[in-house]
């Protein structure tokens, strides 16, 4: 008989992704503590993009198997998908530790080293990933991508044709294409890119379908075929978001209106630390955010986190045990002074890891607009900024974008229209209740009076002006957004009323749109 975990491998091998869950699954259910099948699992959950699920049978199987340095490499590689670098940081170092001729330790320290925004030793790791495996396509892929967010585009256009001369098929190489600025690498890969979608029988993960289709519009749209564009973008999009379901975001919306009064704020003052150190720029995806992030952190002050998911854990965190649609806003309630000073406290030693010395440690999680409650309470002598767009203009740019599947609201163009209404009236509840002074900063005021309103914004932030902040494009600091490209660029207003030119492709959205206004 079959050695069921040798016939969960073969169907890995062949894509067989489900078969390969099904069988894993009863494994783990025989035995819970079984490292490889824990392993194997976690592998599969991030081939689909559950790095979360991918985390829980990952830290299972480090438990029992200490030795093995691949579970901690992945690991790390798990909690780096997940945003959650600090964490990730000890595993990956072990992973090397116990297996210095391991390419991928190397590679997966590396990744983590970028993103704490520590280029050096991230091209260091690179490298020595590269030392052991020159042939290692990921390896140059990372390479390129580190070079990317440094904004040195020849270097990163040389690791991406290596990397694509030794994995002309790898989907990740492919999707990389989209953040490149030589058009005819784009077009090759925009090539292969159509041959693998065309496939409808090779096995691939849907999550990577899903990728290399919103590649491909990006890479048409580019090249001026805006039809071409947005028939590869409604493609294969309910495999990257899933269902929306407009009911439940509605409720949630307005019950947080209702549950998070001026009352709650008073009876909480108490919950408050002294800390001045964060500045909080966020607002709904694409509407500027990256820009506002790029002048402040140009200030020698100032430091960017990029895109924190902290209080997006911390949240999560306080229903855990918990079920139904009430349990978030119970845990809300019923979190205590204690409970809420060691989350502020935690997050301030995260902030430390980007800076220690710097007055200002900017985090620009748009997303964070959903935690207000949270943040505010804990941080009343931080620095807020809400940036805002044309509404159609945000709405383009974020359908456009392949963003992680829990922005389910971006399934189609009218649950985009939908949840950017319930996204502006919970910003005008924050209005009328939050203990803080919120700049609402326009993304079209930015970039058409710049002298005015960029001393505007570093002085909101509590620092003195500074000439840096004039030429934020020269900022070397790395960049880790779908703006990377844009936010190198001097400021103009090319980006303005962009929306006009997909007219004829965004009626549902524009429909949407025009009922909020009514």
């Amino acid at each position: 008989m079959s050695n069921p975990l040798e016939a969960a491998l073969r169907c890995i091998d062949a894509k067989d992704y489900g078969m390969a869950l099904e069988i894993l699954t009863d494994l783990n259910a025989a035995n819970p503590r079984d490292p490889q099948v824990n392993h194997w699992l976690g592998v599969i959950y991030l081939t689909h993009g559950h790095a979360s699920r991918a985390i829980e049978h990952l830290q299972a199987a480090a438990k029992v198997a200490k030795k093995e340095a691949v579970i901690f490499a992945t690991l790390a590689d798990a909690l780096t998908l997940d945003n959650r670098f600090e964490e990730a940081l000890p595993y990956a170092r072990k992973a090397v530790a116990l297996d210095a001729k391991s390419e991928f330790a190397h590679r997966t320290l590396g990744e983590i080293y970028a993103r704490l925004r520590r280029p050096v030793m991230a091209e260091h790791a690179f490298q020595n990933a590269l030392a052991i495996n020159e042939a290692s396509a990921i390896a140059h892929l990372a390479l390129s991508r580190l070079k990317v967010s440094l904004g040195k585009m020849d270097e990163a256009e040389t690791h991406f044709r290596r990397a694509l001369e030794l994995a002309p098929e790898e989907p990740s190489v492919l999707i990389s294409a989209r953040d490149l600025s030589d058009l005819s690498l784009k077009k090759e890969a925009l090539e292969k890119i159509e041959t693998l979608l065309n496939d409808v029988d090779r096995p691939m993960a849907k999550v990577e379908r899903a990728r290399l289709a919103f590649t491909a519009g990006k890479i048409c749209d580019d090249t001026g075929d805006t039809p071409k564009a947005f028939h590869y973008l409604g493609q294969h999009r309910n495999d990257l978001y899933g269902h929306y379901d407009a009911d439940r975001q509605e409720r949630h919306f307005e019950t947080c209106r209702e549950v998070f009064s001026k009352q709650f704020f008073e009876d909480r003052k108490d919950f408050a630390l002294t800390s001045d150190r964060p500045v909080f720029v966020f607002g709904m995806p694409r509407s500027g955010t990256s820009l506002v992030e790029a002048i402040l952190s140009a200030h020698p002050k100032a430091t960017a986190a990029g895109e924190l998911s902290f209080f997006d854990e911390q949240v999560d965190g306080l229903t855990e045990g918990h079920t139904g649609d009430n349990a978030f806003f119970d845990a809300a309630l019923a979190l205590d002074r204690k409970s809420a000073q060691r989350i502020g406290r935690k997050y301030l030693t995260l902030l430390d890891g980007f800076s220690k010395k710097s007055a200002r440690v900017i985090d620009k999680m748009p997303q964070n607009f959903e935690h207000l409650w949270l943040i505010t309470l804990l941080f009343p002598n931080a620095h807020f900024c809400h940036v805002s767009r044309n509404p159609a203009d945000t709405c383009v740019s974020i359908y456009m974008t392949p963003l992680p599947g829990k922005h389910g609201y971006c399934e189609s163009q009218q649950s985009l229209a939908h949840y950017y209404g319930q996204y502006r009236k919970l910003m005008a509840h924050w209005s009328t209740v939050l203990p803080v002074e919120i700049r609402n900063q326009s993304y079209e005021t930015l970039v058409s009076d710049p002298d005015t309103e960029r001393p505007a914004l570093i002085s909101h932030a509590g620092l003195a002006w500074d000439e840096a902040c004039r030429h934020h494009e020269s900022n070397e600091a790395q960049v880790f957004t779908f703006s990377m490209a844009q936010v190198r660029q001097p400021i103009h207003t090319g980006a303005v009323n962009r929306f006009e030119k997909y007219r004829d492709h965004i009626g549902p959205l524009l429909e949407g749109l025009a009922e909020i206004e009514t």
